[in-house]
């Protein structure tokens, strides 16, 4: 297990400020973060290349704050692969076991195994000008887990390939925890990578964590709505708790919900946000009326088709817009035919709303 312990570092223009997390054996966790959050700069610190001001570090009951980074049996691998121009695949990968003075035998034993768990063998008499992309990204793995780290740190790992190239990485990267069981903390800004990869997720903003949790507990319930946007969340209103379980929220009027979390977590006079995904509006709904926060007509003012998505923005009779998604397959599903400026019944069910405190604040 590695453990932060408020770890505080400041830098030229920048600084961590008190984090705290662990990384159980076996776990793959998710940094997510716009650019600047400092992701990078806790992955770094975790492998020794910053010393922190305050705090500590601990890896497998072992303090580590202090350690140089050679000694930490911590593996990184970066987006831009740090290979070596002028070695072929084979001593690429051995670099790290020369230096801890490994024979000849040992070395060609530990590359041969690593290359073939990774599917580069046919790759080692290469150098990095005759590699692909993704072929650089497995020799840079290979490289760090030849050395069989405790944790494997990944920052930006498939942020420098193709979209092809992404999806056969995120599928070997799933086979290496699974295979090695490896605790894992891997830094990304791609919502969906998150999604895929995670078993646990925790978002930073302005070297700070902003939220911890798993990325489906996250993406339900957002702590913030900072959090919420930079999971790709569009709809918010403004709403005011009048009396009982009588909402006013903009745009759509006055709502009457049986919801249990609105008397729970709220007070008469309180202004919130009330956010939910695009999952949670349905275009023609047919549920019970008690599932939806809010049924009603709207007006279809934009329609965009992606690969096999199909985005929509409708406006309400109050002009507030609210943004809905389904898949081509769900859109041949629905009785009215969807087309721009026409006027559509639209639900947004209860389970996916979600009420935050005001803050209307820019992000």
């Amino acid at each position: 297990m590695i453990v932060l312990n408020n770890i505080s570092l400041q830098l030229k223009g920048f600084r961590l400020r008190d984090i705290t997390l662990r990384i159980a054996p076996g776990e793959y966790r998710i940094l997510l973060g716009p650019t600047g959050s400092g992701k990078t700069v806790l992955l770094e610190t975790i492998a020794g290349l910053h010393m922190p001001q305050s705090g500590s570090i601990f890896l497998h009951d072992r303090n580590i704050t202090n350690t140089t980074p050679e000694n930490r049996n911590i593996g990184v691998v970066y987006q831009d692969y740090c290979l070596f121009p002028h070695l072929t695949v084979f001593d690429n990968i051995a670099f790290g076991l020369n230096l801890q003075k490994k024979t000849r035998s040992e070395i060609a034993h530990m590359v041969d195994e690593m290359a073939g768990f990774l599917n580069i063998n046919h790759l080692l008499k290469r150098t990095q000008q005759y590699l692909s992309g993704g072929e650089c990204q497995r020799v840079a793995l290979a490289r760090t887990l030849v050395l069989k780290p405790s944790l494997l740190l990944l920052d930006e790992p498939l942020s420098a390939v193709d979209r092809l190239t992404r999806n056969h990485l995120r599928s070997e990267l799933q086979r290496i925890h699974r295979e090695l069981g490896l605790a894992v903390l891997h830094v990304t800004h791609d919502v969906s990578e998150a999604f895929l990869l995670g078993d646990t997720m925790t978002v930073m903003r302005d070297g700070k964590i902003e939220q911890d949790g798993t990325p489906d507990g996250i993406f339900q319930k957002p702590a913030t709505r900072f959090v919420a946007e930079l999971l790709g969340i569009k709809n918010f209103l403004p709403v005011i708790i009048m009396t009982g379980s009588v909402l006013e929220v903009q745009g759509l009027g006055k709502i009457h919900s049986t919801e249990s979390f609105f008397a729970e977590t709220t007070q008469e006079g309180g202004r919130y946000i009330a956010l939910f995904p695009d999952w949670a509006v349905e275009l023609s709904p047919a549920r019970t009326p008690s599932a939806y926060f809010w049924q009603g007509s709207a007006t279809i003012k934009k329609i965009r088709y992606t690969d096999n998505m199909v985005q929509v923005v409708l406006e309400t009779v109050g002009n507030m817009p609210i943004f809905t998604s389904f898949s081509r397959r769900e859109m041949n599903g629905l009785a009215e035919n969807l087309t721009s400026g026409s006027s559509i019944q639209a639900g947004i069910l209860q389970q996916g709303v979600h009420l935050l405190s005001e803050d209307l604040s820019p992000l």
